[in-house]
C-alpha cells in the first residue's frame, strides 16, 4: 500500500511473500466533511493506556478542522522508570473501517475498528503547552494522516500492512530516512480492546520503516520481517538513527 502521493488505481495484486497490494484512485474532493459523531471510543481508548503506562502526566494536541473523522493524538510523558513517550490516536474508529471484501464476514466485523499509536524517546522535543516544533512534529502528523487514511480511501489497516510514502520511498521527514511504515500489533492488551459494547478495536503500532525493510516484507512475508527486526533488537521506542535492517535487499516489488 502506498500513501501521501496519491496515485494508485483500485486493483488487488499480491506479493511473492503472500502481501496483497491495493492501488487507489485519488478520492474526488468532496469539500470539508465534518464527522457526525467524536470520541466513541476515546474514554475506553484512554483507559487502557492509562492502565498499561500509569503514572503519567499527559495531554491531548486537540484536532481544530476536521474532515470525516475527528483524530486527537494524546501523548503520555516519560518516568523515570519508563524513560519514552507514549503516543496514540483516539477518532480514528470513530468510524468503522473498509477490510477486503474477501475476508469471512465475522473476521471482517473484528477488523473494522482501530486506533493508532508509536512510541518516542524521553528526549523528544515536546512541550506540555503549545503546538510541537517542526522537527518533533512529523510522527505525529503521520499517526494522524494514517488515522484519516481508511475513511479517505474506503480501505483498512491491520498487522502486517506496510505503507511506502509513495513509489519512490519519498522520506517521511527530512531529518529521517525512513520511507514508509509497518504496522504490528497482536492480542494482547496493548494489541486489542473489546469495547463495552461488543466491538474488538485493534490497537496497531505504527513502526517508521525503509524502503529495503518493506520491499523485503513485500517478498517474503511478516513473519520475515518480524523475525529480523527481533534477530537484530530493532527498538520498539523510535529511533530515528536506527540502521536500516535490510539494507541490501534491491528488489522492486510495489512498482
Amino acid at each position: 500500500m502506498g500513501f501521501l502521493d496519491k496515485l494508485f488505481g483500485k486493483e488487488k495484486e499480491v506479493t511473492p511473500g503472500g502481501s496483497p497490494i491495493y492501488r487507489y484512485d485519488t478520492p474526488e474532493d468532496c469539500g470539508l466533511r465534518t464527522p457526525k459523531e467524536s470520541g466513541v471510543y476515546a474514554p475506553e481508548v484512554e483507559a487502557r493506556f492509562e492502565e498499561l503506562f500509569p503514572g503519567r502526566e499527559s495531554r491531548v494536541l486537540h484536532e481544530i478542522v476536521s474532515d470525516l473523522v475527528h483524530v486527537d493524538v494524546h501523548v503520555m510523558w516519560p518516568t523515570e522508570e519508563q524513560n519514552f513517550f507514549v503516543v496514540y490516536t483516539t477518532g480514528m474508529s470513530d468510524l468503522p473501517m473498509t477490510p477486503d471484501p474477501s475476508i469471512p464476514p465475522q473476521d471482517r466485523k473484528n477488523l473494522e475498528l482501530a486506533e493508532l499509536f508509536l512510541f518516542l524517546p524521553g528526549d523528544w522535543p515536546l512541550s506540555k503547552e503549545g503546538m510541537p516544533p517542526e522537527n518533533a512534529y512529523w510522527p505525529i502528523r503521520i499517526l494522524k494522516f494514517m488515522a484519516r487514511f481508511p475513511h479517505e480511501y474506503h480501505t483498512w489497516l491491520g498487522y502486517g500492512h506496510t505503507m511506502p510514502n509513495g513509489p519512490d520511498y519519498a522520506p517521511l521527514d527530512d531529518s529521517v530516512g525512513f520511507g514508509g511504515v509497518v504496522f504490528s500489533g497482536g492480542d494482547g492488551r496493548l494489541g486489542r480492546l473489546d469495547t463495552k459494547d461488543g466491538r474488538r478495536l485493534s490497537l496497531l503500532h505504527l513502526i517508521p520503516a525503509y524502503k529495503e525493510e518493506i520491499e523485503y516484507k513485500l517478498k517474503y512475508g511478516m513473519g520475515a520481517l518480524m523475525k529480523r527486526f527481533q534477530e537484530q533488537d530493532v527498538p520498539v521506542i523510535l529511533d530515528p538513527d536506527r540502521p536500516n535492517l535490510c539494507p541490501d535487499f534491491k528488489e522492486i516489488l510495489d512498482s
